[in-house]
């Protein structure tokens, strides 16, 4: 039976984490190991200074979990590496609560802890659920859980291409969007937002700030980004890789390199200048 390594950002006591944990159970074997207090925002650091404490949780419909005092991308790795006694054939990540739309997934902790399953050469989905009504979250969690659990299917089944080393980022719209019109497969958006720095305390010795900010309404018109499809009723998928060399720019500098213009740069080799 396929192993899924569950885990997410928002902690391992979150309700998103919990409801797709039970959407899985009966699809495979999940073990979950996530943060031990919220990580949203935390993007791709991991614990290399310090010791990583790891505690046994209880969370129904998984086989085993952790918590772990660290970030998400450390409960993927100490979990890969050191915790789980079978190997993961594939990590999910979610469900978040808030999207993780366009230029926000160089900060998520969702799509970090998804980026480390990659790393290690593992097939990865993160899910996330656009913000909504307190009202209705925990619907809107159910939905995004039975979203996630039938894309793990279609991978599963070989009709939806997830390879080793990628990660499918998923966002799924609130209920204020009404039904889901359906899957869309879109590039990263630009989100924007009105942020600032709060100050908190100046004791002349030091200031204390606090960023606060709310997400503006997209002013992006292009339907093909994941920022203007997910407001329009729509689950964006996004295929996203940890490789991240430029290639256009790569040929051009090798190009240019040819030239012998980096000799002006700062001298030339074998000759001291440097």
């Amino acid at each position: 039976m396929i192993n899924i390594l569950l885990t997410n950002d928002d902690g391992v006591d979150s309700r998103g984490l919990e409801i797709l944990a039970g959407s899985l159970a009966p699809l495979a074997r999940v073990w979950v190991c996530a943060p031990k207090t919220q990580q949203s925002g935390t993007g791709h650091g991991i614990t290399v200074r310090e010791t990583v404490l790891v505690r046994e949780e209880r969370i129904e419909g998984a086989v085993k979990a952790w918590s772990v005092e660290g970030k998400p991308a450390d409960c993927v790795k100490i979990a890969l590496l050191a915790l789980m006694p079978e190997p993961a054939d594939i990590v999910i990540s979610g469900v978040n609560n808030g999207a993780n739309l366009g230029t926000d997934t160089m900060y998520s902790g969702t799509v970090a802890a998804a980026m480390e399953g990659a790393i290690n050469d593992l097939p990865a989905i993160a899910l996330s659920l656009h913000e909504g009504s307190a009202e209705r979250r925990e619907d809107d969690f159910r939905r995004a859980a039975r979203i996630g659990a039938s894309l793990y299917k279609a991978w599963a089944d070989h009709t939806l291409p997830i390879k080793p080393g990628g990660v499918l980022n998923v966002n799924v719209p609130d209920s204020r969007a009404g039904e889901i019109r359906g899957f869309k497969a879109v590039g990263l958006g630009s989100p924007r937002y009105n942020d600032e720095y709060v100050l908190h305390e100046d004791t002349g010795e030091y200031r204390r700030y606090k960023l606060t900010g709310e997400r503006l309404p997209s002013s992006e018109g292009d339907p093909a980004l994941d920022t203007v499809a997910v407001a329009e009723g729509y689950v964006t998928m996004t295929p996203l890789s940890v490789h991240m060399t430029e290639h256009t720019l790569l040929r051009e500098l090798e190009q240019i390199l040819k030239t012998g213009v980096a000799e002006r740069w700062g001298g030339s080799p074998g000759r001291g200048d440097w």
